[in-house]
């Protein structure tokens, strides 16, 4: 069902929110290799294995998922020093470079942990390259920190892509760009269907009308909700969960009337400034200097519903064109490019001849060279008149002193004019016009010539 009604009770235009994640998702968390752990201690046929964890309680558990809180916990210290010597033996001996990631979550400060990225990163771990990435921008160093982002998430960390993606969508670490942004969350998606570049490709999908396809990309989101649900409570977003129903609310709308329901929850800039260039907090788009051209996804990246209807859309925006339409009896009609008819172009035999020899010749001629066209003009004009005696008329058309030829493209000029002149529209195109002397010719694009 489709409701026109956009009021509610108050007489204010109903709207949604649509929330996403902003600059501030750069401090959530920091990128993880558990490979290391994996192949080498919890795989039996691992080479370190679980031998020096069985007799500790709760270190094994601790391991798959990784809890370096537990490690790093009052206690725990025997465990912590058996992972921490594990660790620097894969990573040094094995070359296992994600085995730094692990290591800067089992550190003290964040000097140790900037350091053990560092090691990761030049040893071309993507996950190290993104967590040294995100602490050298908490440093002030934004510029070499974005760059370290960047190439991590090229080389498919996911945390990477996503950061990388919130960057280009919001002007953060990086310049706006939108089709940047959209190439590392369909990324994420593709590689980790991630539940946040999901969200934050849904938001894309609705801010640029395509509200079917972002309903998808909201249903593949909420798939994976209860695998981040308890993080998002715990960081204040549970509320990424409403974009779906938010999203079927505004498919209720037609259109053309969808942008106006729509309201997207940005982020606090005043909380970002640390993940900014410069050290600026992110500025509205548009505050300064020229606004971003908005996102405009490709028709195979979108739900076939979506193309049919910004297609319907744009097909009434464009503006009717003229066209010429004659039909098997000579007559001459303008209608508008959809076959709505406007009205019969109404001549003398004479100019109609005159014109359709102009039609034939789209390159033109002067008038004074009428004389070489004079077999055709004879050929028309018999067909379009009855008169018997015809050679004294094609006789004043052709000859150069006489001025027959302006007065019939006068006549010509006159009856387009008069067949257009309840509508708002310019016909110069359509009728022969030139400099004496110079080349005559009739520059209507003869595509839109209609020859029945």
């Amino acid at each position: 069902m489709c409701i026109f009604a956009t009021m509610n009770d108050k007489g204010q235009t109903q709207r949604y929110t649509f929330y996403r994640l902003g600059p501030e998702f750069i401090s959530w968390f920091y990128p993880l290799d558990t490979s290391p752990l994996d192949k080498e201690i919890l795989d039996p046929e691992g080479q370190i294995g679980l031998d020096y964890y069985e007799d500790i309680p709760g270190a094994i558990e601790h391991l798959r998922p990784f809890d370096s809180k537990w490690f790093m916990k009052e206690g725990n210290e025997e465990a912590l020093n058996i992972l921490r010597e594990d660790l620097v033996f894969l990573s040094t001996v094995f070359s296992m470079n994600g085995a730094y990631s692990l290591l800067a979550h089992l550190v003290g400060s964040v000097e140790e942990m900037l350091f053990q990225y560092k090691l990761g990163a030049v040893g071309e771990s993507p996950e190290c390259m993104v967590g040294y990435g995100q602490l050298m921008c908490l440093k002030g160093h934004v510029s070499d920190g974005w760059q370290w982002i960047e190439k991590g998430a090229e080389k498919g960390c996911e945390l990477g892509m996503i950061i990388a993606g919130i960057s280009f969508q919001y002007g953060t670490l990086s310049e706006i760009n939108y089709e940047k942004a959209a190439y590392f969350y369909r990324r994420a998606i593709k590689e980790f269907h991630s539940f946040y570049a999901f969200i934050n490709y849904g938001t894309m999908f609705v801010e640029a009308n395509c509200c079917h396809s972002a309903l998808y990309t909201f249903g593949h989101a909420m798939k994976h909700r209860q695998e981040i649900v308890q993080l998002l409570k715990d960081k204040g977003a549970i509320n990424l969960l409403d974009n779906l129903d938010a999203c079927k609310s505004l498919l209720n709308y037609p259109y053309e009337e969808r942008v106006k329901h729509i309201i997207i929850q940005q982020h606090e800039p005043e909380l970002d400034s640390a993940f900014c260039q410069n050290n600026q907090s992110p500025r509205p788009v548009g505050a300064y200097g020229q606004k971003p051209t908005p996102w405009l996804p490709e028709d195979n990246r979108l739900v076939p519903l979506d193309v049919e209807e910004r297609t319907n859309y744009l097909a009434l925006l464009k503006p009717k064109e003229l066209i010429l339409k004659i039909d098997e009896q000579y007559r001459i009609f303008v209608e508008y490019d959809d076959g709505t008819p406007i009205a019969e172009v109404k001549m003398p035999a004479l100019p109609k001849a005159l014109y359709l020899v102009f039609l034939n010749h789209p390159e033109g001629f002067p008038l004074k060279h009428l004389i070489d066209y004079r077999e055709e003009l004879l050929s028309w004009y018999r067909k379009l008149s009855n008169r018997k005696k015809i050679d004294k008329s094609i006789d004043d058309l052709t000859d150069p002193t006489n001025n027959s030829a302006n007065e019939k493209i006068s006549r010509i000029g006159k009856a387009f004019r008069d067949a257009v002149e309840d509508y708002n529209h310019s016909i110069d195109d359509f009728i022969p016009t030139g400099s004496k002397g110079e080349v005559f010719a009739i520059r209507i694009n003869r595509e839109i010539i209609k020859f029945d």
